[in-house]
């Protein structure tokens, strides 16, 4: 019987961090699992919410912050899982979601990653998978975000017939993300010079370029509360994201892209 991971990283999360851990707890006796949290030097009480509660559950404490990249990847190396589930600590499990999505990556051996449908907490759809970044596919995305922020009542009607059926993507989110041990290992794990951002993406266009389906599965659903991944986090996130931005486009992209990309944020004050 396949034996699952369930790996989280965690920041100062002590916000989100109990009920995540506690919906996961909810469906453990279902399939062979083990649940990893590996804290990025939190300075609040996480690890003791951790040992207090869930004593069953193993907390490795790095000495200082890792990112979200680097966690994983020790976390990966202690762990026994044949396969992978990366799950934000700003999640909650309503449903048995880790065993569905199981059950299917067993029984379609040409994926290699795949993630559920996720929604905000009342239920509205979240947008968390796409196209692998372009400038085109940037910009597409920019607009498509800013009517989401402005209009999200009314696109997620639409949005639940879009994202309805099973289908390949470009990227899934790390938010909730599952993957073959095999696969994880053969590509090097995520790149650990994404700090936070971009590793996702970065992540999934490797495991297609090793010839494996990136799937979203709607058939399952997880929730995402937001703000856990990036919460007390001292150095603003906005330079984070666009330094992963501008080495993703450095690494896959080329001079052109990367020169264009430069040349917006540096016009737009961005960078």
């Amino acid at each position: 019987m396949a034996y699952l991971s369930i790996i989280l990283v965690n920041y100062n999360g002590s916000k989100f961090l109990y009920s995540c851990l506690s919906s996961i707890e909810k469906f453990l006796n279902s399939y062979n699992c083990e649940v990893i949290i590996i804290d990025n030097f939190s300075t609040d009480n996480s690890n003791q919410i951790v040992k207090d509660n869930f004593p069953s559950f193993k907390l490795i404490c790095s000495k200082t912050n890792l990112g979200f990249g680097k966690a994983n990847n020790l976390a990966v190396r202690e762990s026994k899982g044949d396969y992978l589930l990366f799950l934000n600590t700003d999640t909650v499990l309503n449903e048995n979601t880790p065993q569905t999505l199981l059950e299917y990556l067993q029984s379609n051996p040409n994926i290699g990653t795949i993630s559920p449908k996720i929604t905000f907490e009342d239920g509205r759809y979240q947008l968390s998978c796409g196209n692998l970044p372009s400038l085109t596919r940037e910009c597409l995305d920019k607009i498509k975000y800013s009517l989401d922020n402005h209009y999200h009542s009314v696109l997620s009607k639409f949005y639940d017939r879009q994202y309805s059926k099973v289908q390949e993507v470009g990227w899934v989110t790390g938010a909730c993300l599952m993957m073959r041990r095999d696969v994880f290992e053969q590509i090097g794990g995520f790149d650990e010079n994404f700090f936070m951002y971009f590793e996702d993406k970065d992540l999934c266009k490797r495991v297609k370029e090793l010839g494996y389906k990136v799937v979203y599965y709607p058939h399952t659903t997880i929730i995402h509360l937001l703000g856990g991944s990036s919460h007390g986090i001292k150095k603003s996130v906005n330079t984070y994201y666009r330094n992963s931005q501008l080495y993703y486009y450095q690494k896959h992209l080329g001079k052109v892209q990367t020169f264009l990309l430069r040349l917006y944020l540096n016009l737009t004050g961005k960078i």
